[in-house]
């Protein structure tokens, strides 16, 4: 079951990259817009961040299955670490924009996201970029 899950693992860490840097490109691209952030414009934030929800969800059975705590100590503790801040930083800056609605909330959303991705970044092993 835990190489099953590590191949989705891998596979769907493409995607959220991808939903991540759509988001971003999203919020940058409306950063000066006078609209505010609403339910249905914060939608590319919200699936990019229900995409890296996922990921986390298949990443913690995949350290559980897989007895991750044995891992060399950037998989075993940092990487796993790593997303879990990088989920929480998107979740809180994204839903302080779209509660706050004003003008500049999707600059605040896309420097949200920017964070998140920086994070999710840094925490990716080196030899699981390619």
């Amino acid at each position: 079951m835990a190489g099953t899950l590590v191949t989705i693992h891998s596979i769907w860490r493409w995607l959220v990259l991808v939903g991540l840097v759509v988001a971003l490109a999203y919020g940058f691209s409306r950063r000066s817009d006078a609209a505010p952030l609403e339910k249905g414009t914060a939608r590319p934030f919200t699936l990019a961040l229900i995409m890296l929800d996922i990921q986390v969800l298949i990443g913690i059975l995949v350290w559980i299955t897989g007895r991750g705590w044995e891992f060399d100590v950037f998989r075993a503790w940092i990487h796993p670490a790593g997303m879990l801040i990088a989920l929480g930083v998107g979740h809180a800056v994204v839903g302080r924009a779209t509660r706050s609605g004003g003008t500049g909330a999707y600059r605040t959303a896309a420097f949200g996201i920017l964070a998140t991705l920086a994070i999710v970044a840094a925490a990716i092993p080196e030899d699981a970029w390619f």
